[in-house]
């Protein structure tokens, strides 16, 4: 990563991200030690992108960064890695500082979302850069680079890198961007006018679209996934509520490919709540329709609702959305049943059970 003199042409970032970007600068002169850079655990391309792109902004300006994940990638990410980037996964990730006064956390919207790491996060200089429509670390936040318009925040990470501070990202620097950018906006369907605007400058600066989509494109499933399905469908708990069908079930793993196949057989929204040690995660994925219709936010009005109401934390976006909460899965279901009743009965309907 080289920079260019002045950044890009007709640059059209915002003076607010530029003013940021100094500060997190300047925060990391402060630091003075180690830099941590990390996503939630099990990150997604977007977390990955992002989270490599500032470790890289970092290091250009001559600052020491590690880049951690807590609890790892997702598979797409390590796909991402693979064929993308030419490493194996765990070579992307750095040694953790024994001592770190600063952390920078990209796409994460609650410190439950951390996991074993939250704790640090809180208790040192720390920076967020995210998207998601609510977010509680970023009152946390010493810095907070936050715009809920942005699609991706691989957008953000690319606009501070090259629009602000000139640099010139290489080839498979740029493809990490576009994948993110890809899978947070479900291949393009979210995007906005500046979305697709950055998407263009990738491509003319060399990235390759069908290598990302190549890369991002799902394997065959194997039978551990195939089984977690037809069981998530076989304890299904669904209810209709005027036009819509909301369904309830609980797996043990893949809870968002059980949620999206759930979909795909006619439901307007799908929770899927699985048990993980101490924790319950619960995983939510709704149609366009009923969230327009409705006005459904998700992370808002269900999973920020049920963490407040279990303790623990949830959001996301208004058609996907997750929630970590201490309570057992049999108290989480019935929870999370309850809320989405409510709001469905605060939006005129009267939802029954299909029997």
């Amino acid at each position: 990563m080289t920079r260019q003199q002045g950044g890009l042409k007709n640059s059209y970032v915002p003076e607010w991200l530029r003013k940021k970007t100094e500060e997190m600068l300047n925060l990391a002169e402060e630091a003075g030690t180690p830099i941590v850079v990390m996503g939630h655990r099990n990150a997604d391309p977007d977390a990955l992108a992002a989270a490599y792109v500032v470790k890289e902004i970092l290091r250009s300006s001559g600052y020491d960064a590690r880049l951690v994940f807590p609890e790892g990638l997702s598979q797409a990410s390590k796909r991402l890695v693979r064929d993308i980037m030419g490493k194996e996964p765990g070579d992307v990730e750095d040694e953790p500082p024994e001592e770190s006064a600063m952390a920078v956390v990209v796409d994460t919207a609650s410190p439950e979302q951390l996991g074993e790491l939250a704790n640090f996060a809180l208790n040192v200089l720390l920076v967020v850069i995210d998207h998601h429509s609510s977010n509680k670390l970023v009152e946390r936040a010493k810095v907070a680079i936050y715009d809920p318009h942005a699609r991706a925040v691989s957008e953000l990470v690319y606009l501070m890198a090259t629009h602000v501070l000139g640099l010139r990202l290489e080839k498979p620097v740029l493809e990490l961007l576009l994948a993110g950018i890809v899978y947070d906006t479900r291949h393009f369907i979210l995007s906005n006018a500046r979305t697709l605007r950055i998407a263009a400058e990738l491509l003319e600066q060399g990235a390759s679209l069908e290598r990302v989509l190549k890369a991002l494109q799902s394997p065959p499933m194997e039978p551990p996934e195939r089984i977690a399905r037809i069981k998530g469908a076989k304890r299904m708990h669904s209810i209709r509520a005027g036009d819509y069908i909301i369904a309830f079930t609980h797996v043990g793993a893949y809870e968002s490919s059980v949620a999206r196949a759930i979909l795909d057989l006619g439901a307007d929204l799908v929770i899927v709540v699985s048990e993980r040690g101490s924790e319950t995660r619960v995983v939510g994925r709704a149609r366009k329709s009923i969230v327009e219709k409705l006005g459904l936010h998700l992370g808002r009005d269900i999973m920020e609702q049920l963490s407040r109401s279990l303790g623990g934390g949830g959001g996301g976006h208004a058609q996907a959305a997750g929630a970590s909460v201490r309570a057992s899965l049999e108290r989480v279901f019935s929870e999370v049943v309850r809320i989405v009743e409510n709001f469905l009965r605060s939006r005129g309907l009267q939802p029954q059970p299909i029997t």
